[in-house]
């Protein structure tokens, strides 16, 4: 299943992609730094980063593909 966000407008949606995911870096430095105990919070993080990463290959090429179509 694709966004339709995705297939209409892939820029902003790699812009948005791009733009969350230092969040999350800054959610877990934060957490590490306050010293919270929250492994699983940590782990949804991680996994979070780890789809975010993969979200950004994924509108970066979609995007390079729409600009081929014109």
């Amino acid at each position: 299943m694709v966004s339709s966000k995705l297939v209409e407008d892939p820029q902003t949606a790699n812009y948005d992609v791009t733009v969350m995911d230092p969040e999350i870096t800054n959610c877990e430095k934060e957490l590490l730094d306050a010293k919270v105990q929250a492994p699983r919070l940590l782990t949804g993080n991680r996994f979070m980063h780890y789809y975010f990463v993969m979200g950004c290959q994924m509108t970066s090429i979609h995007k390079l593909d729409k600009q081929n179509e014109y």
